[in-house]
């Protein structure tokens, strides 16, 4: 046993390269788990510079651009859409977030009319005791609504540092991104002199990083917009309340695999429901929203993504609950980006010893 070992051991270990690439990867988490929080403007700089150079790159091949002019128009509708989303979008969601919850009285009160006539709707099937049930379960929810409002109001005002932070970090993002697109050369060269000049292995990881892990970033974020703004016309089509805030998190869903889909749908069909009640309305409502998630799953991510990503369903499910119970929302969030880059890196490495 301790031979199979041994064996195996030099086989993936003994290249120098090896030792440098798990170096690498084990810094690299350490500093993600202990200074992600302090690093988090220059990570989301990093890849949204990343994004951008996937259109600066045809402008100039396809039109012969020249890298500066290639640069400045592509910044320049990135900050476009950063001011737009900022002012436009972002007080949309927070409208219609608080409208939410000041309704949230009226729609308990909705929930629980329609609870009590299920009895006289379905008489085979529900009794008057599990109504009176669901009914005292509602009534403490509805007691406990009179402290929202201040208790929100609090939270807002101990969350002043957080906003000021954010309103840093919306400096500081952009500011980083330009310098990554405008001195990208340089950087680049400062980069490679940490790094040994024979480097068959670590070539191989970032040929494949690129490869899997910039295909799954590009193709999420398309696959985010088409989802949200499609869902969007879908619920603006019904009138269906809190539609904006409603598309957006479904569009956001599609981050998070299976775990998204069924989280976001809860609220969907609370509000649908509230709103239309048992009616052929709200069915039909329901089957757009069902045909839209749908062709996100069997037409949309095969067409972005193909054989980029090939991660089993298994494999994806397994990497949502790990790095879930690890780092909370925020592993559930990057899930599959770590999944990919994983796979990724054991791919290069297992590659790389056959060829040795």
């Amino acid at each position: 046993m301790l031979t199979v070992v041994k064996q195996w051991f030099q086989r993936y270990f003994s290249n120098p390269e090896a030792s440098i690439l798990l170096v690498c990867v084990v810094l690299g988490v350490l500093a993600i788990v202990f200074l992600g929080s302090i690093f988090a403007p220059l990570l989301a700089g990093l890849v949204i510079a990343y994004l951008l150079e996937s259109i600066i790159k045809p402008l100039q091949r396809g039109f012969k651009f020249p890298r500066w002019l290639a640069v400045t128009i592509v910044y320049a509708l990135f900050i476009g859409l950063v001011v737009v989303g900022v002012l436009v979008l972002l007080p949309l969601l927070w409208k219609q977030f608080m409208q939410m919850i000041g309704a949230l009285p009226q729609m308990i009160r909705a929930l629980q009319a329609m609870i009590a006539n299920l009895p006289q709707q379905y008489p085979n099937y529900i009794s008057d005791s599990m109504v009176q049930s669901l009914l005292s379960s509602t009534q403490v929810g509805t007691g406990k609504l009179a402290s929202i409002g201040a208790t929100f109001v609090s939270y807002s005002v101990n969350s002043l540092p957080n906003i000021f932070a954010w309103l840093v970090y919306l400096f500081l993002v952009p500011l980083l991104v330009l310098f990554f697109l405008k001195d990208k050369q340089s950087i680049l060269h400062w980069c490679s002199q940490f790094i040994p000049r024979e480097r068959g292995l670590l070539d191989n990881v970032g040929h494949e990083m690129k490869r899997q892990l910039g295909n799954y970033v590009r193709g999420k974020v398309i696959e985010v917009i088409v989802v949200a703004v499609i869902t969007y016309i879908g619920f603006r089509i019904f009138d269906l309340h809190y539609a904006i805030l409603l598309a957006f998190c479904v569009g956001l869903s599609v981050i998070i695999p299976y775990v998204g889909m069924v989280i976001v749908t809860i609220p969907v069909a609370v509000i649908g429901l509230l709103q239309f009640g048992v009616t052929p309305e709200f069915v039909y409502m329901f089957v757009v929203y069902a045909v839209i998630q749908a062709l996100d799953a069997n037409l949309l991510v095969p067409l972005l993504f193909s054989e980029a990503v090939n991660l089993h369903p298994v494999a994806i499910i397994a990497a949502v609950l790990f790095f879930g119970s690890i780092w909370g929302f925020w592993g559930l969030f990057f899930a599959i980006p770590l999944a990919t880059l994983v796979k990724a890196v054991i791919t290069a490495w297992m590659n790389h010893a056959r060829e040795v």
